[in-house]
């Protein structure tokens, strides 16, 4: 049944002998439908029009309003209103709007992944090219540590053996060693100097430009330069 159907209290279902409901017959009110209501444009029966949702519409005998609507039916049919050829162009002309619309956001989806791709893929070679900026600074500056450490551990073994040597009786050992002994002490000797290493402290974000509106490629060109190694900060060490 239908929302029609149920507001004009109409229904044309086949009952079995032993329900109460007939054809014709009002579901509302169980009364034989006698009118049409020419403002809802729906079978009714005597109670929808005195008491019912119907109360106060106009109404018209069912063969009269049989009648009218057949007229209007015929008129339509000599206007060229029911010509399917009519209808069907319209719809051709509206499926081939869809198609117009899905062509076009398929087209569009696929520049938008086609561009995202790109960028994407411009940001992780950035960043690839920042990672091995940093990398290369600090292998730079840790070598320059490393190279420091490794001269004081010369140092300290020499300490250790002139120490070792200094407790030794034996003479001619001491002379044999002479060449390393004096050489250990003028080194011990130097004094401690400081050497300067910079550390990276942070990145430098800022997407520089001098256009306040950029287009793809310049955009795509600023990300290219994008993301720079930012302040350094001095450390000294003692060595």
């Amino acid at each position: 049944m239908n929302s029609e159907q149920a507001k004009s209290g109409f229904s044309n279902k086949q009952y079995n002998s032993d329900e109460t409901q007939r054809v014709g017959e009002c579901i509302n009110h169980k009364r034989q439908l006698e009118a049409f209501c020419t403002v809802c444009h729906v079978l009714i029966c005597p109670t929808c029009l005195m008491f019912g949702d119907h109360k106060g519409h106009l109404v018209d005998q069912m063969d009269k309003a049989t009648k009218d609507l057949r007229t209007q039916m015929d008129t339509a049919a000599k206007e060229g209103l029911l010509k399917l050829e009519k209808t069907e162009t319209v719809l051709v002309d509206i499926r081939h709007t869809k198609l117009t619309f899905e062509e076009s956001k398929q087209k569009v989806l696929k520049e938008i992944e086609q561009t995202f791709t790109k960028i994407f893929q411009l940001i992780k070679q950035r960043k690839d090219e920042v990672v091995n900026l940093i990398n290369q600074h600090y292998e730079l500056q840790v070598n320059n540590i490393d190279t420091q450490e490794q001269i004081w551990m010369d140092k300290q073994s020499r300490a250790y053996d002139v120490i070792k040597l200094a407790k030794s009786s034996n003479d001619q050992q001491l002379l044999e060693k002479a060449t390393y002994i004096l050489e250990s002490l003028d080194i011990l000797r130097q004094t401690p100097t400081y050497k300067n290493v910079y550390i990276v402290n942070s990145i430098d974000t800022t997407f520089n430009t001098n256009n306040i509106s950029l287009n793809l490629s310049e955009f795509q060109k600023g990300l290219q330069n994008w993301i720079k190694l930012g302040e350094s900060v001095l450390i000294q060490f003692k060595c």
